[in-house]
C-alpha cells in the first residue's frame, strides 16, 4: 500500500461525499494533525461518523472506510438507530472489491445479533484482510469478542489508531454503555464577571451570533436538551436547532414542583417531544403537548440522579443542560455533570444574576476543577471547556 496513493485518495475524499454535511463537533475537536496514512484515513472515517452524531442513540455514531491498493472502494456510516451499520455500509458500496480490502473503522466490529446481525460475520463472508480500528467496543456484549471472531478467521487486526481522539469522540457513548446513564453536558453563556443576565432578567443575547450557531450545534449532536421552568417562564425558548442543520433534540423541562407556563412555544410548535421532570402532580391529556417524566424528591429538590437513570431507560445518551442558575448549580451540587461548556463573552454587567449559585463550598480545596481544559474563539466570545473532576 503506497503513502503517495493515499494521498491521492484523500484529495477526492476532500470533495467527495464522505466530507461531512450535517451537525458537526466544534473544530477543536476534530482529530489534529493525523499523520500516518491510517491516521489520516481514520480521521476521515471519524469525519463520517460525525454525520450520525445525534442520530444513532442508544448505539454509538461509527464511520468506516474500505480501502485496497491504496484507492477507496466504499465508505459509510451509521445513520440511526436500527439502520445497517458503518461496516455494512461501506461493503454494500465496494461490492466485490471488498474482498482482499483494509477496513479502516472508527471503533470494534460488533460480534452479535442486535436490530441488525453481526458487522464482524459480514466484513468475514466479504473477505475482507485487514481491520484497522480506533478503539474497542467497551459494550459487554462486543468488548474484544468482534476483533476475537475477525482473528479467528484469519483477518488482520490493528487497534488503537488515534486511540485518544476517539476516547473523547465516544466519552458519551462509553458513559451509557458502561453505566447506563446519559452524558451530560452544562452549558452557559456568561460575562467576563460571571454573569447570565443583567439584574433585571435580561439576558439576550450575552453570547455573539456565532457563539449562538456552536450551541445550536451543540443541540443537534444531543438527544435531549434540558432548561428550568424558570428559563421556561422567561424566555420562552424554542430549544430548537434552526441555526444549523440537524435533528431537534428531545425537550425537558425540570419543573420540582409541577408548576410551569403551558403557552410557551415547545408544547404547541410540534418540533420535537417534550417531557415535564417533575416529583409533583401534573395532568396531562393527548392536547397538553407533554408528558410527564416522575422524579424522585431528593435533600435538595429533584433527584437528579434518579432522572438520569430514567432517561438512560429511554435511550438518551447525550443530555445538554442550558439552564438557568438554578438548574445548573443543582446538577453540580448534585455531582451529575461530566463536561462543562462556558461560554465567556467580552463584557461586564455588574450586579446581575449568577452563572452558579452556593455550592456550599468554603474552601478553595473543594473547588469543582476542570481536567482537560480546552479554549477557542467564537467571533469576540471566549468558549471554555472540560470535565469536572470530583472528589
Amino acid at each position: 500500500m503506497k503513502n503517495e496513493g493515499l494521498t491521492n485518495t484523500e484529495n477526492r475524499v476532500r470533495n467527495s461525499e464522505i466530507r461531512p454535511d450535517g451537525p458537526s463537533r466544534p473544530r477543536r475537536t476534530r482529530p489534529r494533525n493525523p499523520q500516518s496514512a491510517f491516521e489520516r484515513l481514520m480521521a476521515k472515517a471519524f469525519c463520517l461518523a460525525e454525520k450520525g452524531l445525534g442520530y444513532t442513540s442508544p448505539n454509538p455514531p461509527v464511520g468506516a472506510i474500505l480501502i485496497k491498493n491504496g484507492e477507496i472502494v466504499g465508505a459509510g456510516y451509521h445513520r440511526k438507530a436500527g439502520l445497517p451499520h458503518a461496516e455494512i455500509e461501506a461493503l454494500k458500496k465496494a461490492g466485490e472489491h471488498a474482498r482482499g480490502a483494509t477496513l479502516v473503522v472508527t471503533l470494534e466490529p460488533c460480534s452479535h445479533f442486535g436490530k441488525t446481525p453481526p458487522c464482524a460475520d459480514a466484513l468475514i463472508a466479504a473477505g475482507v484482510s485487514k481491520v484497522v480500528s480506533a478503539t474497542c467496543d467497551p459494550n459487554p456484549v462486543v468488548s474484544g469478542s468482534g476483533y476475537g471472531k475477525l482473528r479467528d478467521a484469519g483477518i488482520e487486526v490493528v487497534d488503537g489508531v488515534m486511540k485518544n481522539y476517539s476516547r473523547e469522540f465516544y466519552r458519551p457513548y462509553f458513559k451509557y454503555i458502561t453505566t447506563g446513564l446519559p452524558f451530560v453536558t452544562l452549558k452557559f453563556a456568561q460575562s467576563l464577571d460571571g454573569r447570565i443576565a443583567t439584574s433585571s432578567g435580561h439576558s439576550q443575547w450575552i453570547s455573539s451570533q456565532e457563539s449562538l450557531v456552536f450551541s445550536h450545534r451543540l443541540r443537534a449532536v444531543s438527544d435531549a436538551v434540558l432548561v428550568g421552568s424558570g428559563t421556561l417562564r422567561k424566555d420562552n425558548p424554542k430549544l430548537t436547532t434552526r441555526l444549523v442543520k440537524g435533528k431537534n433534540p428531545i425537550r425537558i423541562v425540570l419543573s420540582a414542583s409541577g408548576r410551569f407556563p403551558r403557552s410557551r412555544d415547545i408544547f404547541t410548535d410540534g418540533q420535537s417531544q417534550t417531557y415535564i421532570a417533575t416529583s409533583g402532580k401534573v395532568s396531562i391529556n393527548v392536547r397538553n403537548g407533554y408528558e410527564v417524566i416522575n422524579v424522585r424528591k431528593g435533600s435538595a429538590g429533584l433527584n437528579l440522579n434518579d432522572l438520569r437513570i430514567k432517561l438512560g431507560r429511554m435511550g438518551i445518551m447525550n443530555m445538554l443542560v442550558e439552564g438557568g442558575g438554578g438548574v445548573l448549580t443543582s446538577f453540580l451540587k448534585q455531582r451529575q455533570a461530566d463536561k462543562i461548556v462556558v461560554c465567556v463573552a467580552p463584557m461586564i454587567i455588574g450586579k446581575g444574576i449568577d452563572a452558579i449559585g452556593d455550592l456550599g463550598i468554603r474552601r478553595l480545596d473543594n473547588a469543582v476543577r476542570l481536567d482537560g481544559v480546552e479554549f477557542t474563539k467564537s467571533g469576540p466570545d471566549c468558549i471554555m471547556s472540560g470535565y469536572p473532576v470530583w472528589r
